[in-house]
């Protein structure tokens, strides 16, 4: 079956939802020191794939993990806070020296600061992980529907549940 004959027995609607693909050079093995010749003129089309749909169910997290993750995330971004509060220190001390706290002042109270952020943070992010399993338990997890289309958002509910009822 060659090339034009699958195109034929596409609908005109699945033609006009192909994308198209614009003639390309090919060139040929044995003719390298002629010149390329160019594909036939016309654009093909493909046919438009349905969108594939997988669901996922979310039933149990790694406590030890959301621990770790939250606790090199909290580090990080207490890192960059720090940083910036400790610039803005340092340039408030240029524009206006002795009218607000000194950089080293800052720095030890943003640190103290920050690592009580990190800590409760991290405990918090624990205590998470062990709430999140034991309701799981009950509730069946949740449940993500992951699709490989692109386009409007709101149209994925409504073919989601054609998928899933064929009446």
């Amino acid at each position: 079956m060659t090339r034009t004959k699958r195109n034929k027995s596409f609908s005109t609607a699945a033609r006009q939802q192909a994308s198209r693909i614009a003639s390309r050079i090919v060139a040929t093995p044995e003719a390298e020191s002629e010149s390329p010749e160019s594909a036939p003129d016309g654009d093909h089309t493909l046919p438009h794939a349905p969108p594939r749909f997988t669901r996922m169910r979310i039933s149990e997290t790694n406590p030890w993990a959301v621990t770790l993750m939250c606790f090199l995330f909290l580090g990080a971004l207490g890192v960059c806070v720090l940083g910036a509060v400790l610039a803005t220190s340092v340039i408030l001390d240029i524009v206006a020296p002795g009218q607000g706290p000194t950089p080293s002042q800052t720095l030890v109270v943003g640190t103290v600061v920050i690592g009580l952020e990190i800590v409760l943070g991290t405990a918090v992010a624990c205590l998470y992980g062990f709430m999140n399993n034991y309701t799981a338990r009950f509730s069946g997890g949740l449940e993500v529907t992951l699709t490989d289309d692109l386009d409007d958002p709101a149209s994925v509910g409504s073919r989601d549940e054609a998928v899933l009822d064929p009446q």
